[in-house]
This record gives structure tokens, C-alpha cells and sequence, in this order.
């Protein structure tokens, strides 16, 4: 295991009008490197939320690197917390390689979905190209998505989508959000910039169906984020990711798989699109944030979405200080905190916090170096939650790394 950073910390944090302070007094932190094991010439960049966990609580993380040929691929790595042994797993270039499936001159720069475990296996969906904000014209050019499993078991790397028609999940879009349908066999991808619904059954290995999405319109991106209850109710979004938009309303959409239909809730949404969630261990409570920070809680078995607040203390936001990008929510051990390291708008300064959900009270546990840190419901049963990080501060790339927290 490379360690970079491990420090032990003792902080006595602010009162900010609750009662949440005893909660998140220490703070571990370790930073995990993977350059050093990364492909000669491979140079590491970002992560978008491109983590996952299995039943051993092994940590996967996938980077956006740059090949020693100068295209984009993605490098995906497994770390275990227990052993320290780092692993490079393959990259989504070099998979569809082996597979006769990649096309000459493609590039697979983004994995952005979650790393989903089900039956054994660690699914996650790629993109050819990186976010369309504007015009979808270029779409003809970028061939598709192509979507991936890890077994476990037989430690193997393959890609699904090889034997789909043209080779890939999607057809000149991405996969930008993945997650498995509870009590079914079938992975829902969200469509980029569709977001048609993508359901495919894994047992089977083909595209069961495919859900027309809310409508595309210019300036409105796609979320980031896809959520699915043992209901049987998949729920999707659209939200803007300019912070001078922060104030726009959406409405939540839900397909039913039994009854098929895809449509406008009763719920709306504000301060971007989600970009985040984590689920209460009994699966009857989902939270979701959004980019600029705002907070949700999904009441899986009323279909009932309740705004909970933004997630930085009072007094900050009094002071004028706002949310820019927030990349992930993590729920506490006792599921009472949810922890997020947004970036804001006044510092480069990346503070981690905790929002306590009983009482709305928002407390900063710990100042960590100066990044991007993104992932979502990333927490072992030992209280580690993890990120993972890249940049400075001041750029959007490089310094690429897995940051293990332990708030006490």
C-alpha cells in the first residue's frame, strides 16, 4: 500500500445551532495512490464518482487517464482497506481490445457511473465522449457505450455489450449513471444526453428494454444520478449545473416497471442536478443530493420526496458562502450524518461536513487539501467513508488518488 498522508486528528468543531458536534470530533485520513502501477506512459486524471465496493469491502475506483499514445481511456483499480494491496484491474481501452471490440481510433475517456455489484459481479458503463451541456450535434461522430462487468470470483474483466447489436449498449451516447434494480436482475443505465432509461437484464446479457427519457432541451443537462427502490420504481431527473441557476425548478420523473409508464411525480427539485445519493441499510429511505448542494430524502414506499436543506452550516450561508459543485453524499455508520465535500463558491478550500438529518444542523468536521472529491455511499462497516480526489484546487486534473476518512 502506498500511503501518501496518514494523520490522526483531534478537532473541536463549531457550534453552528445544534447538537450534532459530538458526533464528528476525529478524523482520519489516508491518501492512496495508483500512479506507480497505473500502464507505462498512462497518466491519471479524474474520477466522476466512479467508485464501488463488494461484499468484502474492497474499494474499486476508476480514473479518466491519458494513454502514452495521447488518447483517453479509462484505468480502473482495486484497493483492499485490509491487506493494503492495490490492484490494477484494466482499462475500458484495453478490455474491448481483447474483445475485438474497439473500433480504430475510438477513445472510452469517461466511466462516471457507479461501480454496481450484483450476483458476484461489478457492472459500470462507459462513455465516448466527455459531458454535452449545448448543441447534441457531434453525437453521430462517438460510436457508443459499451458496458462492463468484473467477476469476482474468476478475476475477470469483460465487456457485455460486444455481442449487443453494433458492439454497444448505446448508440452514438453514453451510460452516465448505473444502478441495480433491487429484487430483479436487471441494471438500469441512464442515457447520455437522453436520459432514456437503459434496463438491461444481466441473466440474459441483452437490453430488455429501452425507456424514452424526459425530454432533451438546450441548457437542461442530464443528472447524474439514477434511483431505483424495491418498489419497482425508477426515478430520473433533469437539473442545470450553472451555480447563477441554482434556483431553477425541475420536476422528478418515475418509471414504473410494472405498469411501464415514465412520467412527471408531484415532485420538483432545485439547486442543480442530483449528483449524489446513499440509502438507509433497510432501503425504505434514499437520500439525494444535487450539484449545488441542496439535499433530498426519497420515502421509497410512499414515492414521497422531502426537501431537506443545503449542506453547509448556517452562519456560512448567512455569510453569503454557496455550494458551486457538491459530488457525492455518504451516510454515517448509524445512519444519522450525511457526509459531503462540496466545492464553494467564496474558497478553494475543500472542508468536509456533516449534516446531521434529525435536526437540519450542518457542522464541519475537518479542512482536507484543496481538490475535487467525489463518490457516493462509500462507507465500510469499520466507518471509513471514501472519496475519490484529483486537482488542486485551481485545476480540474491530475494529483488523482483514493482518500479513506474515518470521522470518529
Amino acid at each position: 500500500m502506498k500511503v501518501l498522508a496518514l494523520a490522526l486528528l483531534m478537532i473541536a468543531t463549531a457550534a453552528t445551532g445544534g447538537a450534532a458536534q459530538s458526533t464528528v470530533r476525529a478524523t482520519m485520513q489516508q491518501t492512496i495512490t495508483f500512479d506507480d502501477i497505473a500502464p507505462r506512459g498512462m497518466v491519471l486524471k479524474q474520477c466522476w464518482n466512479a467508485m464501488g465496493m463488494d461484499r468484502q469491502e474492497r474499494i474499486y475506483i476508476g480514473f479518466t487517464a491519458r494513454r502514452a499514445d495521447g488518447r483517453e481511456d479509462f484505468a480502473v483499480f482495486r484497493y483492499d482497506p485490509a491487506t493494503g494491496d492495490r490492484r490494477f484491474l484494466g482499462s475500458f481501452m484495453g478490455v474491448s481490445e481483447a474483445a475485438g471490440n474497439l473500433h480504430p481510433g475510438e477513445e472510452i475517456p469517461k466511466g462516471h457511473t457507479h461501480f454496481v455489484e450484483l450476483d458476484g459481479r461489478m457492472y459500470m458503463g462507459s462513455q465516448g465522449f466527455h459531458d454535452l451541456k449545448g448543441a447534441i450535434d457531434r453525437l453521430p461522430q462517438y460510436r457508443g457505450s459499451h458496458l462492463y462487468a468484473y467477476d469476482i470470483a474468476a478475476d475477470r474483466f469483460e465487456e457485455l455489450s460486444r455481442s449487443l447489436p453494433g458492439g454497444v449498449a448505446t448508440r452514438h451516447t453514453g451510460i452516465i449513471a448505473l444502478a441495480a434494480v433491487p429484487g430483479t436482475r436487471l441494471l438500469a443505465g441512464l442515457e447520455h444526453p437522453t436520459s432514456n432509461i437503459i434496463l438491461f437484464d444481466v441473466s440474459r446479457g441483452l437490453v430488455q428494454k429501452v425507456v424514452p427519457g424526459i425530454p432533451w432541451r438546450r441548457a437542461n443537462p442530464l443528472s447524474r444520478e439514477i434511483v431505483a427502490t424495491r418498489q419497482g420504481k425508477i426515478y430520473t431527473y433533469r437539473g442545470t449545473e450553472d451555480p447563477a441557476h441554482r434556483a431553477q425548478s425541475h420536476s422528478v420523473w418515475v418509471h414504473d416497471l410494472e405498469t411501464g409508464t415514465n412520467q412527471p411525480t408531484p415532485y420538483s427539485a432545485t439547486g442543480g442536478f442530483w449528483n449524489g445519493q446513499s440509502a438507509a441499510h433497510d432501503g425504505e429511505t434514499i437520500f439525494v443530493s444535487t450539484v449545488n448542494g441542496e439535499l433530498y430524502k426519497l420515502d421509497t414506499r410512499h414515492g414521497r420526496f422531502t426537501h431537506l436543506g443545503h449542506i453547509l452550516p448556517r452562519a456560512e450561508i448567512e455569510e453569503g458562502e454557496r455550494i458551486d459543485q457538491l459530488y457525492g453524499i455518504t451516510l454515517s455508520m448509524d445512519e444519522s450524518l450525511l457526509y459531503g465535500v462540496p466545492r464553494r463558491n467564496r474558497s478553494k478550500e475543500s472542508q468536509l461536513y456533516a449534516y446531521e438529518i434529525a435536526t437540519g444542523t450542518v457542522t464541519p468536521v475537518r479542512g482536507l487539501e484543496p481538490a475535487i472529491y467525489t463518490g457516493s455511499h462509500m462507507r465500510d462497516s469499520r466507518g471509513n467513508i471514501y472519496f475519490g480526489r484529483f486537482g488542486d484546487g485551481n485545476s480540474s486534473a491530475g494529483k488523482a488518488a483514493l482518500v479513506i476518512l474515518n470521522p470518529g
